[in-house]
């Protein structure tokens, strides 16, 4: 079951739908490293399974992303 949720309520283990760089479909991607957190965004390392390199996401607090599945 996916849901919309705040992105400063991800967390380690958070499966959720992004669009990693360089590739305009939406994939399941991991949060593998604690979310770091600003007075105005929210970061977080990424991992889409069977690929190499992690990346980073930023979003502006209070934008909903889906999550597909918890930790």
């Amino acid at each position: 079951m996916a849901i919309e949720v705040a992105v400063q309520r991800l967390e380690i283990g958070d499966v959720v739908l992004v669009s990693p760089p360089q590739q305009d479909e939406e994939v399941e991607a991991t949060v593998v490293r604690d979310v770091e957190r600003t007075d105005t965004t929210i970061r977080v390392t990424l991992r889409v399974e069977g690929r190499r390199d992690d990346f980073v996401r930023e979003w502006p607090l209070g934008e909903l992303v889906t999550v597909v599945r918890g930790p």
